[in-house]
């Protein structure tokens, strides 16, 4: 049985996902590429301000959600059993960020 044709509007939805995990790993790029220069002892998180560790914790989780969610997709379409796994591990990430921004934020 063949998944009929995506509307216009669900493959907008997915290549705005796309567009937005672009941003988010050049923003990640550039995050880096800053601590990098400020020095030897700088990282991605050295430099995070402590008021921002709550909204971070709580993007990650949600962002973390939305991975396990792109995950079971693509599982749902595959024979091999590869995106189940990465499921499965990405339910147990999600579990954790969630855990950690209910921790951070209360």
């Amino acid at each position: 049985m063949n998944a009929p044709e995506p509307t216009t509007e669900q493959i907008t939805a997915w290549r705005n996902l796309l567009d937005a995990f672009a941003q988010v790993s050049a923003s990640w790029d550039a995050a880096v590429a800053i601590d990098r220069d400020a020095g030897p002892d700088e990282g991605p998180t050295s430099s995070v301000p402590e008021p921002l560790h709550a909204s971070f914790a709580r993007a990650a989780a949600e962002t973390s959600d939305v991975l396990t969610g792109i995950a079971e997709a693509l599982a749902e379409h595959e024979a091999d059993g590869t995106f189940a796994e990465v499921a499965r591990t990405q339910r147990a990430a999600r579990d954790a960020w969630s855990s950690a921004h209910s921790s951070s934020s209360g």
